[in-house]
């Protein structure tokens, strides 16, 4: 074998070993799906105000659900059995009805479109490496 050779194959051997993320892997245009860059430019028009932080559900059984926790004070306890099943630990202090709310849907995504949060963990990862 030539020395070219031995060189070209050292150099795939370490680009294959080369420790990293997925995102310094790859490129946007190679790897990303268009959720994810849909949602990278979201993540940015939501930190820069030109988007609301605030999502509204109308339902009307929903509604009276969580208002009925709220008011015989079951709500701590909902929101604390679905940071478990999320594998969380917040401060029970910290449970209100947005925060019941955001662990139900993070626990819904989670349990019937795990590769959708998979998709969102690495838009959330790129779009803080481009903050930088």
């Amino acid at each position: 074998m030539s020395d070219n050779a031995d060189d070209d194959e050292l150099e795939q051997l370490r680009q294959q070993t080369d420790v990293g993320t997925r995102a310094q892997e790859a490129t946007p245009s190679e790897s990303s799906s268009d959720l994810e860059d849909a949602m990278v430019a979201m993540l940015d028009a939501v930190e820069g105000g030109e988007t609301s932080k605030t999502l509204s559900v109308r339902d009307a059984r929903l509604t009276a659900l969580v208002r009925a926790l709220e008011e015989t004070d079951e709500l701590e306890a909902v929101g604390t059995d679905l940071q478990d099943a999320l594998g969380r630990d917040v401060a029970p202090e910290a449970i209100d009805r947005s925060e019941v709310l955001r662990l139900a849907v993070r626990l819904g995504l989670q349990e019937a479109a795990p590769d959708l949060l998979e998709t969102a963990r690495d838009a959330y990862g790129r779009h803080a490496s481009e903050q930088f």
